[in-house]
């Protein structure tokens, strides 16, 4: 039973929308500049993923405040404790047809993703979302129409 805290930092992404990318920034922007857990950890360590099972071994309730997290989950998906602490949120938006692009040739390119068939037949999946994660437009949908905005940044790839 995992407990945000409300410093918490979550960086949200629907996938291929920036995740890494903010992975690398955030952790610099909280660490004054300082580019040492940069340089030392690898970012799956340093930013945590809510969804993987691996996060359960890296004692995240030892460690100091303000900690930092990544997920995909859409804002339904979200633990009750994410409702009541109001962790601080950078929620990245991307263009869904650049998102769609991106997401083909990373399907295409992994050995551990479903292949993603031909391009038109992706596409169709992808607008259905019956993709992995689901629909960019739910997704994008559920995050923007948040309670407590406030302490959601919103975004977009394009800004970054």
């Amino acid at each position: 039973d995992f407990s945000f805290r409300p410093d918490d930092v979550i960086i949200v992404t629907y996938p291929k929308s920036g995740t890494t990318w903010l992975q690398e920034i955030v952790p610099l922007i909280l660490s004054g500049g300082d580019p040492a857990s940069v340089e030392t950890l690898p970012n799956w360590d340093r930013v945590p993923w809510l969804e993987e099972e691996r996060a359960c071994q890296l004692n995240l309730e030892d460690r100091p405040s303000p900690r930092m997290f990544t997920t995909h989950f859409r804002y339904d998906m979200m633990p009750p404790s994410f409702f009541k602490e109001k962790p601080k949120v950078i929620y990245v938006m991307r263009n869904p047809k650049d998102v769609f692009t991106s997401s083909f040739h990373y399907y295409g390119m992994t050995s551990f993703m479903v292949q993603p068939g031909l391009q038109s037949e992706f596409l169709q999946k992808f607008l259905d979302g019956t993709v992995m994660f689901g629909s960019w437009f739910d997704h994008v949908k559920g995050w923007l129409s948040a309670e407590d905005k406030c302490r959601i940044m919103y975004i977009s790839y394009e800004e970054m």
